[in-house]
């Protein structure tokens, strides 16, 4: 064979075999579509529902004081491919909310990676666990969302209005979504403090 022959065979087999030794195989990857955060034992407790092909959830719960803490514990001790940038649903019970909202909210807004658009919503204690048990949930709940804000201009759904309510000057009060499982799924409006 020719010199050219052999060099180009040399370069095929050298792309063939070494690939890309420092990328993220996205199927090693755990990206994260659903946060739900509910009191377990008394503990914060920050559950993590990944996209999966399963047809049961898939998830890991992580007990932390705040949304920023949850994220690193996971990497760090449950989920070291943890990837949120796909997080649509960050939702908290009415009942927490209080201790975590606001901060969890500033959190997601200051991180680039989250989508300003992430819907954020509050709910009833018995809806996280459910979400454990059905993996349509979290679509449903979105929709039930969607439809809400059809009806109500005024109500603040993503972490960026909800963040802006938060921090500005002018409001003291605001509505966000509230869903309610008592039956079936429904979401509702829930006026919160600004102040809190």
């Amino acid at each position: 064979m020719n010199k050219k022959t052999i060099l180009i065979l040399l370069c095929i087999s050298s792309i063939l075999f070494t690939g890309c030794s420092s990328s993220k195989q996205v199927d090693k990857a755990s990206i994260a579509e659903t946060v739900t955060v509910g009191e377990k034992d008394d503990k914060i407790c920050y559950t993590f529902y990944m996209l999966s092909s399963s047809d049961t959830p898939v998830f890991t719960s992580v007990f932390a004081d705040s949304f920023e803490q949850a994220c690193a514990k996971a990497k760090r001790e449950y989920i070291p491919n943890l990837s949120l940038t796909k997080l649509e649903l960050f939702i908290t019970e009415e009942r927490i909310m209080d201790k975590t909202l606001k901060s969890d909210v500033k959190y997601i807004s200051e991180k680039p990676y989250f989508s300003p658009l992430m819907y954020v919503t509050l709910c009833d204690e018995n809806l996280p666990a459910r979400f454990a048990n059905d993996k349509k949930l979290p679509e449903k709940a979105e929709e039930h969302i969607i439809l809400l804000k059809k009806n109500n201009k005024d109500i603040s759904l993503n972490s960026l209005s909800i963040f802006n309510n938060f921090y500005s000057d002018n409001n003291k009060e605001f509505s966000v979504s509230y869903i309610n499982s008592n039956k079936e799924i429904k979401a509702e409006t829930l006026k919160i403090n600004a102040e809190k």
